[in-house]
């Protein structure tokens, strides 16, 4: 079984820099492709309307290929991200709906994660991230996204539903999606306090001991637009973003980027 895998598409901002019908060229590899499953984790574009109509337009052209989605921190970009979130469980791949068995032996189980600060660089507070301003800059949930409760209730939210998902398939051969980052080996940190500082907004350390505490094959995440596939403490470690043109671009054109970006992967 042959199961792609892409995060971080940004669609509406990568279509207004790059003039480019990023979604058309999308098709043109599933069509070009036909992988048996596609997972996107996170990051389709800015707010759950239209992330929700990508992918039900995705999944209605190519029924052939299973879409599966967890959300990232810009899909519930809305006054109620509460209520963003339920709107993109009406996508029937969206692995907030529950595991997904592909056959006797895998199943992938997913959903967001957000953070908890466990990736933040010492010398600040818990109310300093909590604010998420760091100089004349505010991390962009902190004004776009709206939860009921602050960041440690939201993580421990998305923790408790998956960590129930991971103990009813113990034993199975698990590929664990989230969008954000689960060890802080795959934190980019650059001395810089103005950068290191955000770093906190990556993921939560407690996502990667879910993972090893139930013996998860491959994890995949995004959020960082950094590539990996290694190797860490036996999990296969899959970072797969697309990101920001054209700074985080490889190639000029949409199609070269897109086509070279996407990786598959075969259980």
């Amino acid at each position: 079984m042959r199961i792609a895998v892409l995060s971080d598409i940004h669609e509406g901002l990568n279509r207004k820099n790059t003039k480019s019908d990023i979604m058309a060229t999308l098709k043109k590899w599933i069509a070009v492709h036909s992988p048996e499953v596609f997972i996107i984790s996170g990051d389709m574009t800015a707010g759950p309307e239209k992330s929700l109509a990508l992918l039900n337009q995705l999944q209605s052209e190519y029924p052939q290929t299973r879409i599966l989605f967890v959300h990232g921190n810009h899909d519930i970009y809305h006054k109620d991200s509460e209520l963003a979130y339920q709107r993109l469980l009406e996508f029937q791949g969206n692995l907030g709906n529950g595991p997904v068995e592909l056959d006797e032996k895998w199943v992938i189980i997913g959903d967001v994660g957000w953070y908890d600060y466990t990736f933040g660089i010492e010398g600040y507070t818990k109310e300093q991230y909590q604010t998420g301003t760091f100089n004349d800059f505010t991390w962009p949930d902190k004004t776009n996204a709206h939860w009921t409760g602050n960041d440690y209730e939201v993580t421990e939210r998305y923790i408790t539903r998956i960590e129930n998902w991971l103990s009813e398939y113990r034993g199975r051969n698990i590929i664990m999606v989230t969008h954000f980052v689960p060890c802080s080996q795959f934190i980019l940190s650059k001395n810089d306090s103005s950068w290191d500082f955000f770093n906190a907004m990556m993921g939560s350390s407690r996502l990667g001991e879910l993972a090893m505490k139930y013996g998860v094959e491959k994890y995949i995440f995004g959020h960082i637009h950094t590539i990996y596939h290694d190797k860490y403490k036996g999990i296969e470690m899959i970072c797969n973003p697309l990101g920001y043109y054209p700074h985080e671009w490889a190639f000029k054109s949409v199609e070269e980027e897109i086509f070279s970006c996407i990786k598959v992967i075969t259980i």
